[in-house]
């Protein structure tokens, strides 16, 4: 360990002291984070269901995926949506806790495993939301989770070129619609290559189809979705 990994370790010690690790699910001091061990406990794996989306169900492939199978190859999420994993993902997003990204990324790392030498790449969220909450939860995840996990992350291989209102309270058809054509990637990034997409929480699917639908259109060799949670 060299004097600046010292150095950040020495610092990093004092923050602790001073301000212990609280859990990312209730928020209440934490020998490790981002869970405390009640709140490890209560979280919940993506159940089996569907290779290709992930959705948790007896099918694989399953109906959504038959009729229109998505533009990346498999979903891999830390757990399913709910409880304390409901909770940390709120907080990162909506009560401005950015710190959140660094230990949910590398508790990501740990549980969604990634391709050898694959590219981590962050959905970007819109610019008028990300003006809103002063920063990209996607972006700090995907920087956690590649420096974790040993991976490249590439910067401005992904960007919104159409701003599109929130997917929240939307049907599976609108989010589609309302996310269709959003995106544009740089060949020059990502041609030939590998792609990790990560993004915070994956529902229908909708926003990563559109977004690894652009990653495909620009040469990547194969997308695949990391995300914190899986929602049913």
């Amino acid at each position: 360990m060299g004097a600046g990994d010292l150095a950040r370790a020495a610092a990093r010690a004092l923050l602790e002291l001073v301000y212990p690790p609280r859990c990312a699910g209730c928020g209440e001091p934490a020998a490790e984070e981002p869970f405390c061990e009640v709140c490890a406990a209560a979280l919940d794996p993506v159940p089996a269901g569907c290779a290709r989306c992930g959705q948790p169900g007896p099918d694989d492939p399953c109906g959504g995926c038959r009729a229109a199978p998505p533009a990346f190859d498999a979903v891999r999420a830390g757990g399913l949506l709910g409880g304390p994993l409901a909770d940390a993902v709120h907080a990162f997003k909506y009560g401005n806790r950015p710190a959140l990204g660094r230990p949910l990324g590398a508790w990501l790392a740990a549980r969604a495993p990634l391709p050898p030498g694959a590219l981590v790449v962050s959905v970007p969220l819109a610019r008028a939301r990300r003006i809103e909450r002063g920063y990209d939860q996607a972006a700090l995840l995907a920087d956690a989770l590649a420096r974790a996990a040993g991976r490249p992350r590439v910067r401005r291989a992904l960007a919104r070129v159409r701003e599109t209102p929130p997917q929240v309270g939307r049907t599976r058809a609108e989010r589609a619609r309302n996310v269709a054509g959003a995106f544009a990637a740089a060949a020059e990034r990502v041609a030939g290559r590998d792609v990790v997409l990560v993004d915070d929480v994956v529902t229908t699917g909708a926003t990563a189809d559109a977004a690894a639908e652009a990653l495909r259109q620009a040469g990547a060799r194969s997308v695949v979705v990391v995300a914190l949670a899986r929602a049913e």
